[in-house]
């Protein structure tokens, strides 16, 4: 069983991931912190100075916590049963249809949550969010609100729904997921300080 329908990547492609890009394209430059950097070398690398780290990095970490979020379900109704958690019970278990979906949809929404989250963190890869000045860029702000305001929408307007295969959610769940989401947001803060603390 996929994890995500080729509806869903779809969907991220063209929403979660075009619109926070489009807005982080016109952030504006910290002049005076980019003037005490040393200047880079002609032909270097785009990747270089930790960006293919970082790139690796991120995209694991988003990759893993949208995998947790598709077994969790599987995984808790296994646990629920007195069953091992074992791949052959997984698969089993993820034969059936509900399940299935509503694991899909977990995965879905969790990926393209964290997308948005990792965009707002990666306006200053060296700066925690809390001393960012978010006004700067409304555009982020707005592509931000509009992504959350999609994503919740695909699971709960009963049309879209059926377009893209998911299953409606409850607040408790929503709370869980989001939680899961902002894991590239927690790292972020987390790298921020190290960095902060090493200068």
């Amino acid at each position: 069983a996929s994890p995500l329908k080729s509806s869903h990547i779809l969907w991220i492609n063209l929403i979660t991931d075009s619109l926070p890009a489009l807005a982080l394209g016109i952030d504006k430059n910290d002049g005076e912190s980019l003037m005490k950097q040393q200047p880079r070398k002609a032909g270097e690398s785009l990747f270089a100075r930790g960006g293919l780290l970082c790139t690796c990095f991120y995209g694991l970490l988003i990759a893993t916590v949208s995998l947790t979020a598709f077994l969790m379900l599987p995984w808790a109704l296994l646990r629920t049963n007195g069953l091992a958690v074992t791949l052959e019970n997984l698969t089993q278990i993820l034969q059936n249809g509900s399940v299935l979906s509503k694991a899909q949809t977990y995965a879905f929404t969790v990926l393209g949550m964290s997308q948005l989250f990792h965009a707002v963190g990666m306006r200053d890869t060296q700066r925690s969010v809390f001393r960012m000045n978010h006004l700067e860029n409304r555009l982020m702000i707005l592509a931000c609100a509009a992504g959350f305001l999609l994503q919740f929408a695909v699971t709960e307007i009963p049309f879209l729904i059926q377009a893209f295969g998911t299953s409606p959610l409850s607040g408790k769940e929503w709370m869980r997921l989001s939680i899961l989401a902002a894991a590239p947001l927690f790292a972020h803060e987390v790298i921020a300080l190290t960095f902060r603390k090493r200068k």
